[in-house]
């Protein structure tokens, strides 16, 4: 594999990299999600399956975090397109809780 930091010649590149690197962030983290859930659901309840949740929990996180390492060193559009998608997901995650709240805790019940 080579290691070297990839040069970028025409625009069109940069922007195939960040497409890359954005719908795939969603397709490997909608992937993290399934396995994570199928492991989960299949778990018994004891001490040693909350430990193992802990640890299929955080593991994503861990992979995510290497992932953009490691991209942002050899392929830099793809690493900025999967940063571009966490910080979608974040925004609309904040937004939701917005909504809910106005909806939910802003209601008269009387």
């Amino acid at each position: 594999m080579n290691f070297t930091r990839k040069e970028y010649t025409t625009r069109n590149e940069k922007i195939l990299d960040f497409v890359i690197g954005f719908v795939g962030w969603y397709l490997v983290n909608g992937l993290f999600y399934g396995c994570t859930v199928t492991l989960l659901s299949q778990a018994s309840n004891g001490i040693d399956s909350n430990m193992s949740a802990l640890i299929l929990l955080a593991l994503p996180l861990l992979i995510n975090i290497g992932a953009l390492v490691g991209l942002g060193m050899w392929r830099r559009w793809i690493a900025l397109g999967a940063l571009a998608a966490f910080g979608a997901a974040l925004a609309l995650v904040l937004l939701l809780g917005i909504l809910i709240y106005a909806v939910c805790f802003n209601m008269n019940f009387s």
